[in-house]
């Protein structure tokens, strides 16, 4: 093996290994590219479905409200009565 040889074969080892890793390096990220993608859309659904449940739980809170308030009256009106201020 002449030198001029070697070296040609040696680079071109060295140029087919480089190939290799930066095919290997591009695959890696494009398979975390998808993974970012798809925990971001799961994340997004996540998200939405918790907004909902947030909504329909301020739904239940203001009917409590309100029935408390109903409740709160009725009491008033039973301390009133009880304590002759009031008739019933």
């Amino acid at each position: 093996c002449s030198d001029s040889h070697c070296a040609a074969r040696a680079k071109a080892g060295t140029l087919a290994a480089m190939t290799i890793e930066i095919g290997g390096f591009l695959g890696l990220a494009g398979l975390m590219i998808g993974l970012f993608a798809w925990l971001r859309q799961d994340m997004r659904r996540e998200i939405d479905g918790l907004r909902g449940e947030v909504n329909d739980l301020r739904g239940e809170v203001g009917e409590l409200r309100e029935r408390m308030a109903r409740l709160e009256g009725l009491l008033e009106g039973l301390r009133e009565a009880i304590s002759g201020r009031r008739a019933a």
